[in-house]
This record gives C-alpha cells, sequence and structure tokens, in this order.
C-alpha cells in the first residue's frame, strides 16, 4: 500500500496554491495543444484569453469548493481545509460561461479549457494524497494510503485508508485519455467541454460508492452523487439544447 513520506500542514496556503497552481499551468499547454488550431490565428489574443479563463477556473474551483464543503459539513467559510470538487466545478463553470458569453468569445474556447482540464485536476490532486484529506474507510487495499506524516489529517498515522485524492487522480486521467479520444470525433463546438463534464459526474456517481467522505442524502446516495446526477443531467440538457439552437437558423434558412 502507498505511503505518504511526508504530509501537509492543513491551515497552510501551500494546499491552495497545490489546487489553483495546476489550473493556471494548463493554459500554456492549451495555447500549444488547441482542439481547434483556427483559433490561434491570433495568437496574443489567443493566450491572453486561455489565462484569463483558467484564471477565473482557479478562482471558482478554490471559492466554490470551499463554499460546497462549508454547506455540506459545516465550519466557517474563510478558510483552507476543507474543499469539495463539485462545488469548484460548479462554480467555476458558471465564471467561465459568464465570461465567454460576456465577452461574445468563441464557444471552442470551452473545449480548449476542457480537453486539458483533466490534466490540471489530476496534479492538483495530488495533495490531497500527500495530506489524505478526502479519506474514507479503513482498507487492507492495494490502492489505500498511509499517510505517516503526524500532520496528515487521517485519524491514525498507522493505518491506510482509501484515500479520495487518490480515486480523483484516477478517474481524472481516465477522463483526460477519454478527451483525447473523442476529440478528433467531437467537431461540433461545445460538445468536448459538455462530454468532459457528463464524464466527470458519470465517473464520481461511481467512485463515491468506494467513497465514505460525502454524507447521505437520500435513497442511500451521498450528497456527491445527487450532484453527479445533477451534473450529468445538465451536461445532457445543456448539449441538446446547443444542438436545436444550431438546427433552428438552417431549418428556417
Amino acid at each position: 500500500m502507498p505511503t505518504s513520506a511526508r504530509g501537509a500542514d492543513a491551515s497552510s496556503p501551500v494546499l491552495i496554491a497545490n489546487k489553483a497552481l495546476p489550473i493556471r499551468a494548463i493554459a500554456p499547454i492549451a495555447v500549444r495543444y488547441s482542439p481547434h488550431p483556427g483559433l490561434a490565428s491570433a495568437p496574443a489574443a489567443w493566450t491572453r484569453t486561455l489565462f484569463a479563463l483558467t484564471g477565473l477556473i482557479a478562482i471558482g474551483g478554490i471559492g466554490g469548493g470551499r463554499l460546497f464543503y462549508v454547506v455540506e459539513h459545516g465550519g466557517p467559510l474563510l478558510g483552507t481545509r476543507g474543499f469539495t470538487f463539485d462545488g469548484g466545478f460548479i462554480l467555476a463553470g458558471l465564471l467561465v460561461a459568464f465570461w465567454v458569453h460576456h465577452q461574445r468569445l468563441d464557444v471552442r474556447y470551452l473545449d480548449a479549457i476542457a480537453l486539458w482540464l483533466p490534466l490540471g485536476v489530476a496534479v492538483g490532486r495530488i495533495g490531497d494524497i500527500v495530506n489524505g484529506e478526502h479519506y474514507g474507510a479503513v482498507s487492507t487495499a492495494f490502492y489505500a494510503v498511509r499517510n505517516s506524516h503526524p500532520d496528515a489529517l487521517t485519524p491514525d498515522s498507522i493505518l491506510a485508508y482509501e484515500n479520495g485524492g487518490l480515486f480523483e487522480v484516477v478517474l481524472a486521467l481516465f477522463v483526460l485519455i477519454a478527451a483525447l479520444l473523442l476529440q478528433p470525433r467531437l467537431r461540433r463546438p461545445g460538445d468536448l467541454a459538455w462530454a468532459v463534464v457528463g464524464l466527470f459526474a458519470f465517473g464520481r456517481f461511481f467512485e463515491f460508492f468506494l467513497r465514505s467522505d460525502s454524507p447521505e442524502l437520500a435513497l442511500g446516495l451521498s450528497n456527491a452523487q445527487w450532484t453527479s446526477v445533477a451534473l450529468l443531467a445538465a451536461a445532457v440538457l445543456g448539449r441538446t439544447i446547443a444542438v436545436r439552437r444550431d438546427v433552428e437558423p438552417s431549418v428556417q434558412g
């Protein structure tokens, strides 16, 4: 079973940077490897826009993640311990959608961000593996993690626990691989972004059958699982509405 050789102080600002910086780092990757190369015809504007969008994702990810955690688990709003993926994902998505609409940006910018977002999520979740923030049940499974540092957030440094951060890294890498495989086939602008939202929601629904760090809400499902259902429905509905909007002008013409 993996053992973390060094923990991290849960109150340290380093943990905030660990979550935000990987998202910011995907901007240059998206600039270099865009699913829509035509957008890069104006390199300076293209780069500035992608950095602005990843900045919004980082802000929304931290703010929304903390807010959702407080609603779910309680505690002070201002703090560096306790973040949920769902809250960050939702607020970041709303901020980016608002900015794209407000600035009248090409929807293909969303695809450029969505393609590499899972990589940023995977790197950002490494810190959660190290500090044991999202631990689950005690386990002897090969994937269980023992956080041996005394400052780790698990209850006992001797025992190994199911590690939500590890599950998130694996899921994010699967979503990244799926997005890279789907990207050549999803020609319609915006489809890749909807696909990434749906893949994360679908994966996290089943992931939380293996995790116990989200309280049960109804019908034996946790808060996180019901949120995943809502996000998956939103992705399907959003994509359906977008397709209909594209079809209507052609029909009228």
